[in-house]
C-alpha cells in the first residue's frame, strides 16, 4: 500500500500464513438478515471482495447467493491462502494479487464488498471513492466499532491493534458512501451486544496461550448466548456502545432487482 495505510504487507502475511483451511464465514444473525434483505438473490451476479484473505466471505456469498465471486489481495502469502481455501471448497474464484489503490475496473462488479478493510487507512475517503467506482450495483462495507466498550477494550488491552484502525462512526460511514452517489439501503451498528476477543492481537497473550484462553472463553460464551437470543427473539439491539461492528449497504441508482 502507500503512506495512507496504517498497516504493512508483512502484518497480513503473518496473519494469514498459518490459517486453518477450509474456512467459510458464518455471519451473525443481524448481519446475515440485512444481507439477505437488501442484496439480490440472483445467481451469477459478479462479486468482488476487497482485501479478501482467506476467502471466508467469498465462500459465504457464493453459497448463500450463488454469486460469481472473485477477490483482491495485495499480500502474496494471503492471496495464496485464499486460493488454497477456494480450491479446498471447490469454488472457482479468481484471486487478483494487486494493490487496491492501483486496481481500476470502474463499474465492473454487481456487488463490491469489504470487511475490516477501509479502517486501515489514515484518509478513508479516497478508499471509499475507489470502492464505489468499482460497483455498478451494490456496495457493502463492514468495519469494526472502535468506540464504546469495544473501543475501550482495544485501546487498553491491545493498543497496537487499536493504533492500526481509523475509528469510523455511522454518520461518517453513510456520508462517505453518499458523497459517491450511492443510495443508502442500510447503515447502522450491527451484531447486537457483542464484544471483541480481549486477548486477540496482544503480544503478551500470544506467548501465554492458557491466559489467552482464560480471557477469551467467557467473552466467546457471552457472545454465543447473545447471538442465540437474537435469533430466538428475532430482535437485535444496535448500539454504538455495545455492538462490535458497523455495516453499510447501498446501491447506485436506487434499489435494483
Amino acid at each position: 500500500m502507500n503512506d495512507n495505510a496504517l498497516t504493512i504487507k508483512k502484518k497480513w502475511e503473518d496473519v494469514w500464513a498459518g490459517i486453518r483451511l477450509p474456512a467459510v464465514q458464518k455471519p451473525v444473525h443481524d448481519v446475515q438478515k440485512q444481507l439477505v434483505c437488501y442484496l439480490p438473490g440472483t445467481a451469477g451476479r459478479s462479486f468482488i471482495e476487497i482485501g479478501c484473505a482467506p476467502g471466508r466471505w467469498m465462500a459465504y456469498f457464493h453459497r448463500q447467493f450463488g454469486y460469481s465471486v472473485s477477490g483482491l489481495e495485495y499480500a502474496e502469502v494471503a492471496a495464496a491462502a485464499t486460493k488454497r481455501n477456494m480450491a479446498l471448497l471447490g469454488i472457482e474464484a479468481p484471486v487478483i494479487v494487486q494493490d487496491f489503490l492501483s486496481f481500476d475496473y470502474a463499474g465492473q462488479f454487481d456487488v463490491v464488498f469489504s470487511a475490516g478493510f477501509i479502517e486501515h487507512f489514515r484518509d478513508v475517503t479516497p478508499v471509499v471513492q475507489r470502492i464505489c467506482r468499482l460497483a455498478r450495483g451494490y456496495v457493502v462495507t463492514i468495519v469494526p466499532n472502535c468506540s464504546g466498550i469495544n473501543g475501550f477494550i482495544s485501546r487498553t488491552i491491545r493498543p497496537v491493534v487499536y493504533a492500526e484502525h481509523n475509528p469510523i462512526n455511522v454518520p461518517e460511514l453513510e456520508s462517505m458512501h453518499a458523497k459517491c452517489g450511492l443510495q443508502t439501503l442500510f447503515c447502522d451498528y450491527v451484531g447486537g451486544v457483542r464484544f471483541i476477543m480481549p486477548a486477540a492481537g496482544n503480544n503478551f497473550f500470544k506467548t501465554h496461550r492458557c491466559l489467552a484462553r482464560a480471557a477469551n472463553t467467557p467473552v466467546r460464551a457471552f457472545n454465543g448466548l447473545s447471538e442465540a437470543a437474537s435469533r430466538l427473539l428475532h430482535c437485535t439491539l444496535r448500539s454504538a456502545f455495545l455492538s462490535d461492528s458497523l455495516m453499510y449497504v447501498g446501491t447506485h441508482g436506487g434499489r435494483q432487482s
